[in-house]
This record gives C-alpha cells, structure tokens and sequence, in this order.
C-alpha cells in the first residue's frame, strides 16, 4: 500500500478559512516535502489551480509545475502527480514539459516507465 498527500498550493484545504498554518509558500511545501520523503510518502498531488478557489480569488496560490519541479529536486523518492488541466494545455508542450521534469527529477527513461 502506498500513501500520498495533496500539496496545499493555495495555503491549506478549508474554503475561505484565512490562516490554517500553512502558507502557499516555497519554503513551507520544500519542508513538508523533505519531511513527507522522510517519512516514506510515495507521492504528492500537486493541483493545477491559477485562482485560489480555496481562499479567495485574491489569495495567494502556486503554479504547479514549476512547484513539481522543485519538489523533485528537492527529494530522494517522493512521487509527484502534477494535475493536468484537460485542454488548458497542448499535449506536446506538456509531453516536453513533463520529460524535462523527470531528467530534473534524476529519472532515465527506464526509471520513469518502472514508476508508472
């Protein structure tokens, strides 16, 4: 059995909530990543939300696959499942986007295949 977590890209989960403790921050998700590898998480959803639907359209919330990428290249193990929003972007681009992602992770095309 594996287990996961979502990436609180938007500073928490509870709507309109203000200050849950967690800050849609870099800082706070490199930490709470490195501790969830520590800990032997296997991976973490990272949603793809350019409005903060959770706080407030005027809240601050992360872009996904730069957070991805800084994730990965922050962890030994940790999994991450980038959110993809169907077409919001073009196949190829995220084909690209997603290839470049796993050689920053340290995944050879092999690795990648065997993690699916």
């Amino acid at each position: 059995m594996h287990f996961g977590y979502w990436t609180p890209v938007y500073g928490g989960f509870l709507r309109n909530v203000g200050d849950e403790g967690m800050p849609a921050a870099w800082s706070y998700i490199k930490q709470i990543s490195q501790q969830a590898d520590r800990l032997g998480y296997h991976t973490t959803l990272v949603p793809e939300l350019y409005l903060n639907d959770r706080k407030g359209i005027d809240a601050p919330s992360l872009e996904a696959w730069s957070l991805s990428t800084g994730i990965l290249a922050v962890t030994e193990r940790l999994r991450v499942m980038t959110a993809v929003r169907p077409g919001f972007h073009l196949p190829a681009v995220i084909a690209k986007a997603t290839s470049t992602i796993s050689d920053i992770a340290g995944l050879s095309p092999r690795a990648r295949a065997a993690s699916l």
